[in-house]
């Protein structure tokens, strides 16, 4: 028989055995999960999908009004940021420039940069997820 946790091959001396001799793993129980939990964090270097949607028919763009509702729910993430984690601190500095920001492309930019980096942080999900609706996913 062959574990498919460890690939360790062993002759058993039961019909099913209930675990590897190996690495002691339980054949009766559900399998490991691979990726992001739920509740879990992203770190620096993780890549998390994202469903978008994009138009059926060719040529078509997407446009976005860069209006004062960016600013609001850029201006609500602020107070929730910690100066304690790196990652927060990281955001909170893009969420400033991107405040002071004046040019339209940058700032699209940065509001991505926002939107991907702050994705596993559990107090600004809520913001997180305004932002995604206001760029259209």
């Amino acid at each position: 028989m062959k574990c498919k946790f460890c690939e360790y091959e062993w002759i058993t001396k039961k019909e099913s055995p209930v675990a590897c001799p190996r690495c002691k793993n339980r054949f009766d129980r559900p399998g490991r999960t691979v990726g992001l939990q739920i509740g879990g964090f992203v770190g620096p270097e993780d890549k998390v999908g994202m469903y978008i949607s994009m138009p059926l028919s060719p040529g078509t763009g997407v446009s976005i009004n860069l209006d004062s509702q960016f600013d609001n729910v850029l201006e609500t993430i602020m107070p929730k940021l910690g100066d304690i984690e790196p990652k927060e601190k990281q955001l909170k500095v893009f969420v400033r420039d991107t405040l002071h920001e004046k040019n339209n492309e940058s700032k699209l930019k940065k509001i991505h940069t926002i939107v991907m980096t702050g994705a596993g942080i559990a107090k600004i999900v809520n913001e997180i997820g305004r932002l995604t609706k206001l760029l259209g996913y």
